[in-house]
């Protein structure tokens, strides 16, 4: 019953809003009512690709419909696509730039996104909307605070004493800007202790966020909320195994935390548990089954541990439920490329990186890793080199993309410029990579240098090196193509 009342509220919060602006057609009134309806069903039911769909219609008929591009917003924040979520939710503010729930949804978006900058005129919007709630205007100060802006958010917590009376959170969030991390430690209670830490991950404080913590640690190891803002700290001071052992811990408690989720598998993707990533994908992808990123998840881990059909079927999964976000796209496509490459499927995969690369033009390692498959196939090296020559003046520091240069050049026959590159590419602390010090060797042998060759074939041996071919060229000491 509640979530009908609720349902209806929202509705007619809609049409109120619709009376207020340039009439539509009766026909069309009556396809929005319908619209909105499907969209908040679909809604409730967590059915958000659905639901989405039926809102844009609403805006595909009327432009000005503030509380679809609301719905829009709010259906993308719950998703984490929080540049899409901010175009929509700066129409609706556009368009009625008096109701507050549209302004609040803003200010939720700068904060989690951490814009301090832009969330400071929202609370001036809310504040003018209703002045007195005082909680608006220490978030306000709050958050000019965080900014850095020391003076000025000295002054708008001395505006909160003299207009509500003095009280422990302005003396303490005072203090924050007066006597830095050092005063974080001694928090009064466990919400005051989060927002420090909080405070302090937004500023890349991570040491003073975890004494602050760790102040409230032995009482909060049940708060799925805690673990995961631990975790975000220990991830964010490069302890991996801890801050995934935090995430773990909080998804125990409730699986109702997305964001930990896609944190679970992108630390399992650096720490190379593709295994372990296919168990906890499964269960991501039970509780959020309109996720497309979980998908590309799944597809990445089963491709590394070659279960390439089951990777593929994830591929069109994800690709079916997020046509709108043109980088995730990409990804998907690269990885689908690659999964090809296994399958013997050249063509094919060639064309879906053409695809990556056009929908996504920034992504440079895209472009390296189809640049790198094109030399090692030997074939269409004008476009390798194209693909390259963009992605090293983009990344010049880059070890892979140097490497790549490299290889292209070897094949290309550029042997003492092909030397330059890999040099580049070992001095860029990967001097331990395999893949590259046996390139090193096959150049070196070009040009002239077969003793010098043999040792870096060696290295790449020991540095764990087991391809059949390596140990042709180390026995026979000769170069011998692929």
């Amino acid at each position: 019953m509640n979530r009908i009342v609720v349902l209806c509220s929202i509705l007619l919060l809609a049409l109120q809003s619709a009376a207020q602006r340039t009439p539509v057609s009766a026909r069309d009134s009556v396809r929005i009512k319908q619209l909105f309806f499907a969209g908040l069903s679909d809604k409730l039911k967590e059915n958000y690709a659905k639901s989405n769909d039926s809102f844009s219609k609403i805006t595909a008929i009327d432009a000005d419909n503030a509380a679809a591009w609301y719905e829009i917003a709010l259906l993308n924040f719950r998703q984490n696509k929080m540049p899409e979520a901010e175009t929509a939710i700066k129409n609706a503010v556009r368009i009625d730039q008096n109701n507050s729930w549209y302004w609040k949804l803003l200010a939720e978006l700068y904060k989690s996104t951490g814009s301090m900058d832009r969330l400071i005129p929202v609370f001036d919007q809310l504040i003018r909307l209703v002045p007195g709630q005082q909680s608006y205007q220490f978030d306000r100060a709050n958050a000019i605070a965080i900014s850095g802006r020391k003076e000025e958010a000295l002054a708008a917590y001395a505006l909160l004493e003299k207009k509500y009376g003095p009280s422990e959170s302005l003396d303490r969030a005072r203090r924050r800007i007066t006597d830095g991390p050092k005063e974080a430690a001694p928090a009064v209670n466990g919400t005051e202790a989060m927002a420090t830490a909080t405070l302090y991950l937004s500023q890349k404080k991570f040491q003073a966020a975890s004494v602050v913590l760790e102040s409230i640690a032995g009482t909060h190891q049940d708060d799925p909320l805690f673990l995961a803002l631990y975790g975000d700290v220990l991830y964010e001071t490069g302890n991996l195994p801890a801050a995934l052992h935090h995430y773990k811990k909080a998804l125990r408690l409730t699986d109702q935390l997305y964001g930990v989720w896609e944190k679970v598998l992108n630390i399992s993707i650096l720490m190379g548990q593709y295994k372990q990533m296919i168990a906890i994908g499964e269960d991501a992808l039970s509780v959020y089954p309109n996720q497309a990123i979980l998908y590309y998840y799944m597809a990445f881990a089963l491709h590394r541990e070659n279960q390439n059909q089951a990777a593929m079927e994830h591929i069109r999964s994800a690709m079916a439920l997020d046509g709108e976000n043109k980088e995730l796209q990409a990804l998907i496509l690269a990885l689908q490329a690659e999964i090809l490459i296994d399958q013997g499927k050249a063509a094919a995969a060639d064309a879906a990186f053409e695809k990556a690369v056009k929908l996504d033009p920034q992504n440079y390692l895209i472009m390296n890793n189809y640049a790198y498959y094109l030399a090692l196939r030997n074939e269409n090296l004008d476009k390798a080199v194209s693909l390259i020559t963009v992605a090293a003046r983009a990344l010049p520091q880059d070890a892979s993309i140097a490497d790549t240069y490299a290889l292209i050049l070897l094949r290309m026959g550029q042997y003492e410029l092909a030397r330059t590159w890999i040099e580049k590419a070992l001095k860029n602390n990967e001097a331990e990579n395999s893949v590259y010090l046996e390139h090193y060797g096959d150049i070196l042998f070009h040009t002239g240098a077969p003793d010098d060759a043999l040792i870096q074939w060696k290295k790449s041996r020991d540095a764990g090196n087991d391809s059949l071919l390596l140990k042709r060229k180390i026995d026979e000491k000769k170069y011998f193509k692929k």
